[in-house]
This record gives structure tokens, C-alpha cells and sequence, in this order.
């Protein structure tokens, strides 16, 4: 099985180099610049399930050629117009997993390389690029779960899990990967809107009794704007996350703010902005939401 990874950062990095760790045949996508670097430097990969220092095999976007059984996507939103541009050489075969925050894409991708092609995939992992461009993972989650949207899991995509199952992260078969889909979305908008709108890890805004009470309100928020879209989060698990987020002491971050404190682009518009408009359609209204979507505008407004 052949796997091509578009993105080495802190999940297509994390999850390729684990992937060729255990022997896989994978091939990293990346523009000259990064592939100069990674020639240099290799791909370093810092973490408590085991340090990696590997020499991953690199291609760029022209070389590329339709070969490819699973094809794997972990830029951010942002870029994803770029990407698919990039990709243009794999079109006709392959299974395509995006793995990236919110829920728009997948329609950017349906329409592109065929709705029959494009599989949902969600990565839960708490990861970054260090300043000395090593991807260093934070936390004990590293697992990747993906399905077919129609529940028809080809031979393909059981041959990737098997693989997936050889290395040393976590990895699942969705039965609903759609309201998996939605389940990080509710996830992710809680953690980067707090985090953000704080400037701070979960673990300080969980110190103070208005801090646990409004990341549960933003929960809240968040999760009935999925109930309305027709996609129910029980209240055991949301008792289960936000048992999760609110840990005393907790370093987490959202990449969000990791980005913020990069001075980098951010994808508020694709998990705050989106969501918010979901939330409209059935004006729905999501002030602690909003709240976090404003603090992200002015934050680019007055990116330099």
C-alpha cells in the first residue's frame, strides 16, 4: 500500500512518521523550501510514545503521479485551495482523508476529486513545530479515525486501518463519521474559543469557578448547534470531555493559539465563522461563540 501525506506538520508529520516508522511505504508532499530543510534536518518527531529521527521520503506537487492507494490531508483550512491544486497529479486513484478542522472542506473536496473519493477523517492530537522544526506532541491523544460517509468501508480503506494498526498511535474505524466529524468540530471550537479568548491553557481558565462554567456554557453552545444540524453529542459524553478539558493543571493549548503566538495565520473563519452560520440557519443565538469569533477578527485585523 503506497500513502501519500500532504503536510508535514504537526499531524501529517506526526502520523507519516509513525507510519514509516513501522515500515509503511509513505511519501511526503512539500513545497522546495520545506523539502530543502527536511533533507538538512530530517524529520524529527519529539514524544512521549518515542522519540523519531527520520530521512522521509519527499516529492514535489509536479513530480506527482496517480499511484497512490490512500492519500492523506493535514494542511490547514487556509490552504486547502493550494493543496488541492498540488494534489492535480493524483486525481484518478486513491481513497482521500482530510484531516482538518471543521466541516466545510469536505464539500471543497467532493466537488474536486469525487464525493465517491473523499473519505472523513479526524485527527486528535495536541502537536506543533518547534522553533527548531522538530513536530513536538503534548498529551496522551494520538489517534487518527476515519470512514466512508455512506458506511461502505472498501478493501482499501480496511488494508489503511490494518497499517494504521502496526504503528504506535491509535486508530479507529467510524461507524458515523459524519458526527465524528461534527464531534471535533463541537471539540475544537470549545478548546481554540477558550483558549484564545483567555490567551491561556485550559488549565488556568479551569482554575476559577467562571472559568469551568464558561468553557461548559461554550460546550453547550457549540453542541446544540450540532443537535440543530440533526447530530446528537450525549450528555455522557459531553460530561466525558468536559470532564477532559476542565483537568487541574491541564498545559493544553488549541493550535489556534499556538498560531497567535507565532503571529501566524489562524482558521477562525472555518471553525468559529462556519459554525456561527450554521448556527444562524435556525438563528440560533452563540454570544460566548461570537465572543471568540470577535476576538480572532481583531486579532488579524491588526496582523502585521
Amino acid at each position: 500500500m503506497k500513502i501519500l501525506v500532504l503536510g508535514i506538520g504537526g499531524i501529517g508529520g506526526f502520523f507519516g512518521g509513525f507510519l514509516q516508522e513501522s515500515g509503511a511505504d509513505v511519501t511526503f508532499l512539500v513545497r522546495p523550501k520545506r523539502k530543502a530543510l527536511l533533507i538538512k534536518n530530517k524529520l524529527k518527531i519529539i514524544s512521549p510514545i518515542g522519540n523519531l529521527n527520520l530521512e522521509p521520503n519527499l516529492i514535489l506537487s509536479n513530480e506527482l503521479k496517480p499511484i497512490y492507494d490512500i492519500v492523506l490531508v493535514s494542511c490547514k483550512t487556509y490552504d486547502l485551495d493550494q493543496a488541492m491544486i498540488d494534489l492535480k497529479g493524483v486525481k484518478g486513484k486513491g481513497i482521500i482523508i482530510p484531516f482538518l478542522n471543521g466541516f466545510t472542506h469536505m464539500e471543497k473536496l467532493d466537488k474536486e476529486f469525487g464525493s465517491e473519493n473523499v473519505i472523513g477523517g479526524v485527527a486528535h492530537i495536541s502537536s506543533t513545530i518547534n522553533n527548531n522544526g522538530a513536530i513536538e506532541h503534548f498529551s496522551e491523544f494520538k489517534k487518527i479515525t476515519f470512514g466512508d460517509r455512506k458506511k461502505h468501508q472498501s478493501n482499501d480503506l480496511v488494508s489503511f486501518y490494518n497499517t494504521c494498526k502496526r504503528t504506535k498511535f491509535d486508530v479507529a474505524i467510524s461507524e458515523d463519521i459524519t458526527l465524528d466529524l461534527w464531534k471535533k468540530w463541537v471539540f475544537i471550537a470549545t478548546v481554540a474559543g477558550a483558549t484564545t479568548l483567555f490567551n491561556c491553557p485550559l488549565g488556568e481558565i479551569s482554575n476559577h469557578v467562571v472559568g469551568k462554567k464558561t468553557l461548559s456554557d461554550l460546550y453547550d453552545e457549540c453542541r446544540s448547534i450540532a443537535k440543530f444540524n440533526g447530530y446528537i453529542i450525549s450528555d455522557l459524553e459531553t460530561e466525558n470531555v468536559l470532564k477532559n478539558i476542565m483537568t487541574p493543571g491541564s498545559l493544553i493549548k488549541a493550535s489556534m493559539l499556538r498560531d497567535i503566538e507565532k503571529k501566524g495565520f489562524t482558521e477562525h473563519e472555518e471553525i468559529f465563522g462556519d459554525l456561527i452560520a450554521e448556527a444562524e440557519k435556525f438563528s440560533f443565538d452563540c454570544p460566548i461563540l461570537k465572543a471568540c469569533y470577535l476576538r480572532m477578527k481583531i486579532y488579524k485585523e491588526n496582523l502585521n
